[in-house]
């Protein structure tokens, strides 16, 4: 099984190409260039390093969000330019289950600022509950993305499972979810940076940090979740590919309120849209397919 991995959801690109549960090669860079003028040239790079062709692919994992808006879509159109051209299906990963992954087999105890915790419950919804019961070692895995407004999109792993639905938050709410919760908790993702000293502020219960090779966005996660996913049969074509963006994109509301719209938005279940949950669907006719893929609009700014 060959899987090609991609994801452009944050600052950093980042593609890899796994083989049996073998990471062959990863190409991941955060130079501040723009991931239009990267990702492509990277792709190409891993397949002339690995020896590996398009056209021996099974499949393509892509980071389907949540993320930048712009980002996302460059990463879709990148994949989709390979799928549609050789025919090659499409594997939806969550941005943040990758991220996750990065720190899947960890096991080493949190640190933070309190080094006890007294039990709680937590629900679904990842909230202070009285239905499952949270020991004081529980670890929790809390990738955050900065989504601005000092908000975070986020969600809860705990022993590899997500618990809840991915949302977008603010960060004192998030704090105030967690020390209800209890258990011990680790935060990676390129909100941690920003919200570092908040966080430590504010917590009451053990913390820690992913540290810098794990702290950001891994093809490799990608790659290895979507084998797991491919073995499912859990693939979509190039035409059927989604984003999720969990709210819509802040270019996409200022067109609504002006009376204008660019891409449709679908809601698969109504009580998303209640959420403020949006999903993109890509048309194919909106990417280009080939080495210019990339998804070029001056209205939506990198990492909006």
């Amino acid at each position: 099984m060959l899987i090609l991995g991609i994801d452009s959801s944050g600052h950093t690109a980042s593609c890899a190409l796994l083989r049996d549960g073998i990471v062959l090669s990863e190409y991941s860079t955060n130079i501040g260039l723009t991931h239009s003028q990267t990702l492509l040239p990277m792709v190409a790079e891993i397949f002339s390093r690995t020896g590996v062709e398009a056209k021996d692919l099974d499949a393509i994992a892509v980071s389907a969000g949540p993320g930048s808006f712009t980002g996302l879509r460059i990463g879709a159109s990148t994949a989709k330019g390979l799928a549609l051209g050789y025919g090659i299906p499409l594997i939806e990963v969550s941005t943040l289950e990758g991220l996750a992954h990065n720190v899947s087999d960890l096991s080493s105890p949190a640190s933070g600022d309190n080094s006890s915790s007294s039990g709680a419950n937590v629900s679904e919804s990842g909230k202070a509950s009285e239905h499952a019961d949270v020991s004081s070692d529980s670890l929790f895995i809390h990738p955050i993305m900065d989504a601005r407004r000092n908000q975070v999109y986020t969600a809860a792993f705990l022993n590899g499972k997500l618990i809840g639905e991915e949302e977008a938050i603010g960060v004192d709410e998030l704090v105030e979810h967690i020390n209800a919760v209890g258990g011990r908790h680790l935060f990676l993702g390129d909100a941690v940076p920003v919200y570092k000293d908040f966080l430590s502020g504010h917590l009451t219960v053990p913390y820690s940090f992913a540290g810098p090779q794990n702290l950001l966005q891994r093809a490799s996660s990608v790659a290895v979740i979507g084998a797991e996913k491919f073995a499912k049969g859990e693939t979509v074509s190039g035409q059927d590919f989604r984003l999720s963006y969990i709210r819509k994109p802040q270019a996409e509301r200022e067109r609504e309120e002006a009376g204008l719209r660019e891409f449709d938005i679908t809601h698969d279940d109504p009580d998303k849209l209640k959420k403020g949950k949006a999903v993109d669907v890509l048309a194919a006719r909106n990417y280009k397919i080939g080495t210019d893929a990339g998804y070029e609009d001056e209205s939506l700014p990198e990492n909006l």
